[in-house]
């Protein structure tokens, strides 16, 4: 036999919300950054000229990409994150000037504007992602 219902219930009706917003924007930054270390590394690898020219670039790029590879690292720990991102912002800014302004191959120009358009983006996305 079952249990009747009153209909009348004083009981307030329960609506399960999420406790705050999921945050896609940080995650997807970091995501940007380390892609952008890893392909320049690899760029330093692979594609870079054994000229003088492209050794030189080879060591600049791949001093800059081990950093950003250790910060990124960095990000996914409890240290502040303010100035990861502001040495991130900076370290991009440096290899766009360093592709537009240097006198370089075009695979060193490519991977450097574009590994710094990457830096800034993810670095601008991870700190909106941080802003609660």
């Amino acid at each position: 036999m079952a249990t009747p219902v009153k209909t009348s219930s004083n009981l307030p009706a329960t609506v399960l919300t999420p406790a705050e917003p999921v945050h896609v924007v940080g995650p997807f930054g970091w995501m940007l950054v380390m892609t952008a270390g890893i392909g320049l590394i690899l760029a330093t690898w692979l594609l870079y000229p054994t000229d003088a020219g492209g050794m030189w670039a080879g060591y600049r790029d791949g001093f800059i990409a081990t950093i950003v590879v250790v910060i990124a690292m960095g990000l996914r720990s409890s240290l502040p994150k303010q100035p990861m991102v502001a040495v991130l912002g900076l370290l991009g800014i440096l290899l766009v000037l360093f592709g537009v302004f240097l006198d370089n191959s075009t695979e060193v120009f490519l991977s450097e504007v574009i590994a710094g358009a990457l830096l800034l983006a993810g670095a601008g996305m991870v700190a909106a992602g941080e802003r609660d």
